[in-house]
Protein backbone atom coordinates (compact mmCIF):
# COMPACT_ATOMS: atom_id res chain seq x y z
CA UNK A 1 0.00 0.00 0.00
CA UNK A 2 1.35 3.27 -1.04
CA UNK A 3 2.32 5.89 1.99
CA UNK A 4 -1.10 8.53 2.40
CA UNK A 5 -3.63 6.11 0.83
CA UNK A 6 -6.32 7.34 2.47
CA UNK A 7 -6.00 10.65 1.46
CA UNK A 8 -8.53 10.19 -1.36
CA UNK A 9 -11.89 11.70 0.24
CA UNK A 10 -13.00 8.23 -0.98
CA UNK A 11 -10.70 6.29 0.86
CA UNK A 12 -10.96 7.93 3.85
CA UNK A 13 -11.82 5.91 6.86
CA UNK A 14 -12.09 2.40 4.53
CA UNK A 15 -11.27 -0.73 6.57
CA UNK A 16 -11.67 -3.27 3.71
CA UNK A 17 -10.53 -3.07 0.34
CA UNK A 18 -10.16 -5.73 -1.68
CA UNK A 19 -9.50 -5.32 -5.57
CA UNK A 20 -8.32 -8.48 -6.92
CA UNK A 21 -5.08 -6.90 -8.11
CA UNK A 22 -3.64 -10.35 -7.15
CA UNK A 23 -5.07 -12.47 -10.61
CA UNK A 24 -4.44 -16.09 -9.34
CA UNK A 25 -4.13 -18.00 -6.28
CA UNK A 26 -6.11 -18.79 -3.18
CA UNK A 27 -5.56 -15.20 -1.13
CA UNK A 28 -6.44 -11.83 -2.10
CA UNK A 29 -5.30 -9.21 0.08
CA UNK A 30 -6.94 -5.94 1.64
CA UNK A 31 -5.10 -2.44 0.16
CA UNK A 32 -6.68 -0.49 2.99
CA UNK A 33 -4.98 0.07 6.14
CA UNK A 34 -5.91 -3.14 8.73
CA UNK A 35 -4.75 -5.37 6.01
CA UNK A 36 -6.75 -8.06 6.14
CA UNK A 37 -5.34 -11.22 4.09
CA UNK A 38 -8.53 -12.74 2.58
CA UNK A 39 -8.99 -16.78 1.37
CA UNK A 40 -10.69 -17.62 -1.67
CA UNK A 41 -12.66 -21.05 -1.01
CA UNK A 42 -13.52 -23.44 -3.65
CA UNK A 43 -12.17 -21.32 -5.36
CA UNK A 44 -13.79 -18.53 -7.37
CA UNK A 45 -12.13 -18.23 -11.10
CA UNK A 46 -10.08 -15.19 -11.82
CA UNK A 47 -11.23 -13.63 -14.66
CA UNK A 48 -10.22 -10.63 -17.10
CA UNK A 49 -12.24 -8.22 -18.23
CA UNK A 50 -12.13 -6.89 -21.95
CA UNK A 51 -10.72 -3.92 -20.49
CA UNK A 52 -8.24 -5.39 -18.53
CA UNK A 53 -9.78 -5.78 -15.10
CA UNK A 54 -9.18 -8.59 -12.64
CA UNK A 55 -12.30 -10.06 -11.37
CA UNK A 56 -13.82 -12.75 -9.30
CA UNK A 57 -16.13 -15.09 -11.24
CA UNK A 58 -18.42 -17.24 -8.08
CA UNK A 59 -19.95 -20.41 -9.92
CA UNK A 60 -22.92 -20.30 -7.62
CA UNK A 61 -22.60 -23.56 -6.20
CA UNK A 62 -18.74 -23.92 -4.34
CA UNK A 63 -17.21 -20.59 -4.15
CA UNK A 64 -16.85 -17.78 -1.65
CA UNK A 65 -13.98 -15.39 0.65
CA UNK A 66 -13.98 -15.80 3.87
CA UNK A 67 -11.75 -13.79 6.81
CA UNK A 68 -11.95 -15.28 10.13
CA UNK A 69 -13.46 -13.24 13.11
CA UNK A 70 -10.65 -12.36 15.17
CA UNK A 71 -9.13 -10.74 12.55
CA UNK A 72 -12.35 -8.91 11.36
CA UNK A 73 -13.65 -6.51 14.51
CA UNK A 74 -13.02 -3.66 13.05
CA UNK A 75 -16.06 -5.04 10.54
CA UNK A 76 -18.57 -6.05 13.88
CA UNK A 77 -21.00 -2.91 13.23
CA UNK A 78 -23.20 -1.96 16.02
CA UNK A 79 -24.59 1.37 16.33
CA UNK A 80 -21.58 2.28 14.12
CA UNK A 81 -22.04 4.11 10.62
CA UNK A 82 -20.93 2.17 7.81
CA UNK A 83 -20.92 1.80 4.43
CA UNK A 84 -20.74 -1.09 1.70
CA UNK A 85 -19.84 -0.59 -1.67
CA UNK A 86 -18.51 -3.17 -5.18
CA UNK A 87 -19.37 -4.10 -8.98
CA UNK A 88 -21.72 -7.10 -9.11
CA UNK A 89 -22.74 -8.40 -12.76
CA UNK A 90 -24.79 -11.38 -10.86
CA UNK A 91 -26.71 -14.35 -12.41
CA UNK A 92 -29.98 -16.51 -11.67
CA UNK A 93 -29.16 -19.14 -9.01
CA UNK A 94 -32.88 -20.78 -8.94
CA UNK A 95 -32.65 -19.56 -5.19
CA UNK A 96 -34.17 -16.81 -3.45
CA UNK A 97 -31.49 -14.59 -2.19
CA UNK A 98 -27.86 -14.47 -2.66
CA UNK A 99 -25.32 -13.37 -0.24
CA UNK A 100 -22.88 -10.33 -1.37
CA UNK A 101 -21.04 -9.98 1.92
CA UNK A 102 -21.73 -10.34 5.36
CA UNK A 103 -20.32 -10.65 9.32
CA UNK A 104 -23.75 -12.19 11.14
CA UNK A 105 -25.50 -15.13 12.53
CA UNK A 106 -28.85 -16.76 12.29
CA UNK A 107 -29.51 -19.45 14.33
CA UNK A 108 -28.20 -18.67 17.97
CA UNK A 109 -26.80 -15.13 18.68
CA UNK A 110 -28.91 -13.58 16.00
CA UNK A 111 -26.18 -10.81 15.31
CA UNK A 112 -24.69 -8.86 12.71
CA UNK A 113 -25.02 -7.69 9.33
CA UNK A 114 -25.77 -8.92 6.25
CA UNK A 115 -26.32 -7.97 2.15
CA UNK A 116 -27.91 -10.31 -0.17
CA UNK A 117 -29.55 -9.90 -3.83
CA UNK A 118 -32.35 -11.79 -4.20
CA UNK A 119 -35.37 -12.02 -6.82
CA UNK A 120 -38.79 -12.66 -6.46
CA UNK A 121 -39.99 -13.08 -10.29
CA UNK A 122 -39.53 -9.89 -12.63
CA UNK A 123 -38.40 -8.02 -8.90
CA UNK A 124 -34.87 -8.07 -8.22
CA UNK A 125 -34.41 -6.71 -5.10
CA UNK A 126 -31.13 -5.64 -2.71
CA UNK A 127 -31.64 -6.18 0.94
CA UNK A 128 -29.06 -4.97 4.27
CA UNK A 129 -30.56 -6.97 7.13
CA UNK A 130 -29.53 -6.64 10.72
CA UNK A 131 -30.00 -9.07 13.61
CA UNK A 132 -30.70 -8.30 17.26
CA UNK A 133 -32.78 -10.74 19.38
CA UNK A 134 -30.88 -9.20 22.38
CA UNK A 135 -32.38 -5.51 21.26
CA UNK A 136 -36.17 -6.40 20.78
CA UNK A 137 -37.60 -2.95 20.89
CA UNK A 138 -40.15 -1.19 18.72
CA UNK A 139 -40.66 -1.96 15.65
CA UNK A 140 -39.39 -5.06 15.95
CA UNK A 141 -40.57 -6.84 19.18
CA UNK A 142 -40.49 -10.31 18.72
CA UNK A 143 -38.58 -10.29 15.48
CA UNK A 144 -35.03 -10.92 15.77
CA UNK A 145 -34.20 -9.02 12.41
CA UNK A 146 -34.44 -6.06 10.70
CA UNK A 147 -34.15 -4.90 7.17
CA UNK A 148 -34.59 -2.17 4.10
CA UNK A 149 -34.07 -2.95 0.65
CA UNK A 150 -34.31 -1.63 -3.18
CA UNK A 151 -35.54 -2.85 -6.26
CA UNK A 152 -34.88 -2.60 -9.73
CA UNK A 153 -31.26 -4.48 -9.50
CA UNK A 154 -30.94 -6.31 -13.00
CA UNK A 155 -28.71 -9.17 -13.74
CA UNK A 156 -26.24 -9.92 -15.79
CA UNK A 157 -24.83 -6.20 -16.19
CA UNK A 158 -22.17 -5.44 -14.73
CA UNK A 159 -23.23 -2.21 -12.36
CA UNK A 160 -22.07 -0.24 -8.87
CA UNK A 161 -24.29 -1.31 -5.93
CA UNK A 162 -23.29 0.94 -2.39
CA UNK A 163 -25.06 1.09 0.64
CA UNK A 164 -24.50 3.64 3.70
CA UNK A 165 -26.01 3.36 7.28
CA UNK A 166 -26.10 5.96 9.73
CA UNK A 167 -25.72 4.14 13.34
CA UNK A 168 -29.08 4.33 15.06
CA UNK A 169 -31.23 5.30 11.60
CA UNK A 170 -31.79 4.34 8.58
CA UNK A 171 -29.70 2.86 5.44
CA UNK A 172 -29.55 4.95 1.74
CA UNK A 173 -29.11 2.07 -1.35
CA UNK A 174 -27.53 3.63 -4.36
CA UNK A 175 -27.28 2.49 -7.71
CA UNK A 176 -24.61 3.59 -10.35
CA UNK A 177 -24.50 6.62 -7.80
CA UNK A 178 -28.10 7.12 -7.73
CA UNK A 179 -29.76 6.93 -4.49
CA UNK A 180 -32.88 4.84 -4.67
CA UNK A 181 -36.21 4.62 -3.39
CA UNK A 182 -36.40 2.51 -0.19
CA UNK A 183 -38.52 0.19 1.54
CA UNK A 184 -37.78 -0.67 5.39
CA UNK A 185 -39.80 -1.65 8.35
CA UNK A 186 -37.54 -0.04 10.84
CA UNK A 187 -33.23 -0.48 10.81
CA UNK A 188 -32.79 -1.35 14.52
CA UNK A 189 -28.95 -1.60 15.56
CA UNK A 190 -27.39 -5.38 15.05
CA UNK A 191 -25.65 -7.08 18.18
CA UNK A 192 -22.43 -7.74 18.20
CA UNK A 193 -20.85 -10.95 16.42
CA UNK A 194 -18.87 -13.04 16.62
CA UNK A 195 -18.84 -14.76 12.98
CA UNK A 196 -16.56 -14.82 9.89
CA UNK A 197 -16.54 -12.48 7.67
CA UNK A 198 -18.24 -14.51 4.59
CA UNK A 199 -18.36 -13.14 0.85
CA UNK A 200 -20.54 -15.08 -1.71
CA UNK A 201 -22.10 -17.46 0.73
CA UNK A 202 -24.12 -17.50 4.05
CA UNK A 203 -22.20 -17.27 7.08
CA UNK A 204 -22.63 -20.93 7.41
CA UNK A 205 -20.68 -21.44 4.22
CA UNK A 206 -23.17 -23.94 2.39
CA UNK A 207 -26.06 -22.44 0.98
CA UNK A 208 -27.41 -18.97 -0.36
CA UNK A 209 -24.39 -18.74 -2.86
CA UNK A 210 -23.89 -15.84 -4.89
CA UNK A 211 -23.18 -16.42 -8.67
CA UNK A 212 -21.65 -13.65 -10.83
CA UNK A 213 -18.30 -11.90 -11.52
CA UNK A 214 -17.10 -8.87 -8.61
CA UNK A 215 -15.06 -6.74 -8.25
CA UNK A 216 -13.73 -4.03 -5.95
CA UNK A 217 -15.27 -5.00 -2.80
CA UNK A 218 -14.91 -1.92 0.00
CA UNK A 219 -16.23 -1.40 3.61
CA UNK A 220 -15.40 2.01 5.82
CA UNK A 221 -16.46 3.11 9.30
CA UNK A 222 -18.29 5.81 8.34
CA UNK A 223 -21.73 6.55 5.88
CA UNK A 224 -21.45 7.88 2.46
CA UNK A 225 -22.60 10.47 0.65
CA UNK A 226 -24.55 10.84 -2.47
CA UNK A 227 -21.51 12.88 -3.84
CA UNK A 228 -19.23 9.82 -2.98
CA UNK A 229 -21.75 7.49 -4.65
CA UNK A 230 -21.54 9.44 -7.72
CA UNK A 231 -17.81 9.96 -7.62
CA UNK A 232 -17.38 6.54 -7.36
CA UNK A 233 -19.39 5.82 -9.78
CA UNK A 234 -17.46 8.44 -12.05
CA UNK A 235 -14.30 7.55 -11.49
CA UNK A 236 -14.62 3.51 -12.31
CA UNK A 237 -18.02 3.48 -14.29
CA UNK A 238 -14.95 3.12 -17.67
CA UNK A 239 -13.37 -0.10 -16.23
CA UNK A 240 -17.31 -1.85 -17.05
CA UNK A 241 -18.10 0.07 -19.97
CA UNK A 242 -21.11 1.30 -17.85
Amino acid sequence: MAKGYDKLSLDYGMVLDLRFDEGSGLITRDKAKPHHEVDLVGPPAWVQTPNNVTVLDFDGATNYLECPEAETLDLDFTDDDYSIACWVNWEDTGIAGEIVVGRYDLDVAHSGWELYLAWNGAVNSLTLRHHHAGTLVPPITGNPRSACYSVGWTRGVWCLLMVSRTGGGEAIHYRNGVALTMVTGGLVDPETCSEDLVVGVRYTKNATWYKGKMWGLRVWNRALSLFDAQLMFEMESHLFEV
